[in-house]
Formats: C-alpha cells, structure tokens, sequence
C-alpha cells in the first residue's frame, strides 16, 4: 500500500468516523431536545393547572378588595358629609338672631350657674353677650357674674368659669354634646 493510499485510508475512516459520532450527536441532541419539551410542556401544563385552579381565587380576592375599597371610600364619603351636616348647624347657631341667641344663652346660664358668682368667657368675636347684656342678667336674676376679659376661641355661647371648674356652654360643645345622641337620626335622614 503506498503512502497515498494510506492516507486515502485515513482520510476515508476518519470521515466515517466523524459521520458515526455527528449521527450519535444528532440522535443525542434529539433525545434531549424530545426530553427538554417534555420537561417544558409539563411544566407548562402544572402552572396552566394552577393557574386555571387559583385564578378564580386571586379575581375572587381582587372583587374582595375592590369592594372593601369602595365601602372605604362610601365610608369617608358619609363621614365627611355627617361632619359637614354638624357643621352646618355650628354655623345656623352663630346666626342665631340676637333675640333668640339671647334666649338661648340666658336658659343655658340658668342651668349651668352653681354659685351665682362665676366668670363669664365669651368668644374673640362675641357681639352679643357683652357687658351690658351680662349687667342685664345680673340685675334680672340676682347674680353678681362678671365678664372676663379673656377671649376663648369659640364661634357662639360661653364658658362659665367658677375657681378651677369650667361648664362649656359653647356652641361647639353642644354641637359636640349632643352628636352622639343625634348622630344616628342624622344618618337616617342624610341616607334614607
């Protein structure tokens, strides 16, 4: 055999080899790739089962939400609207007329004076219970109230001061006294 021929020899095992191992290769890609897929697919098909088993919880949870979300807000909405009904009727008390505050004023001094010989303290911007109004009362009710010049932050009524024990008879504290008896009718008559 000459060189030729051996090398031809060579040359033609070789690419037999080489063909034997690619077709090996190729039938080892194969088997893989057929085992990937089916790895793929079975994973796929566990998170479709999952899927398709939590998704109605998770919409579920989400209606749950939305809905606790929308009582909030209806909450907030009514909160709000009760706070503005009291304020309303803050604000209707100091535009009481000076004769029906008056009145008012006079019954709630009645029932809060203990001693007769209180201090009064009215609002910053208190027009009607002044001086002259309170030497009226004293006169007509046998009292000796006097009139502090201290100006409290109140929008209406007074605060009737006797050493260190203070009866608020302020429009705010009515307001705010008589809520929780009143808040219930409220809500019926705003939502009803």
């Amino acid at each position: 055999m000459s060189l030729a021929d051996i090398k031809a020899k060579i040359r033609s095992d070789s690419q037999a080899q080489i063909q034997a191992i690619e077709s090996e290769n190729d039938a080892k890609i194969r088997e893989i790739t057929q085992k990937v897929n089916g790895e793929v697919k079975a994973v796929q098909d566990s998170y479709a089962r999952r899927l398709a088993k939590e998704e109605p919880e998770v919409l579920k949870r989400r209606e749950i939400v939305a809905e606790l979300d929308a009582k909030r807000v209806d909450l907030g909405t009514r909160q709000r609207l009760i706070g503005e009904a009291f304020d309303a009727a803050l604000k209707k008390m100091t535009e009481l007329s000076p004769d029906k505050y008056v009145a008012f004023a006079e019954k709630l001094m009645k029932e809060a004076i203990s001693t007769g010989h209180e201090t009064v303290l009215v609002g910053k911007n208190e027009k009607t219970l002044d001086q002259r109004w309170l030497d009226g009362y004293n006169a007509s009710h046998q009292t000796s109230l006097t009139l502090s010049p201290e100006k409290l932050p109140i929008s209406g009524g007074f605060v009737l001061r006797d050493d260190r024990i203070d009866t608020n008879c302020s429009w705010e504290m009515l307001i705010a006294d008589a809520r929780p008896e009143i808040e219930s009718e409220v809500v019926k008559r705003l939502f009803s």
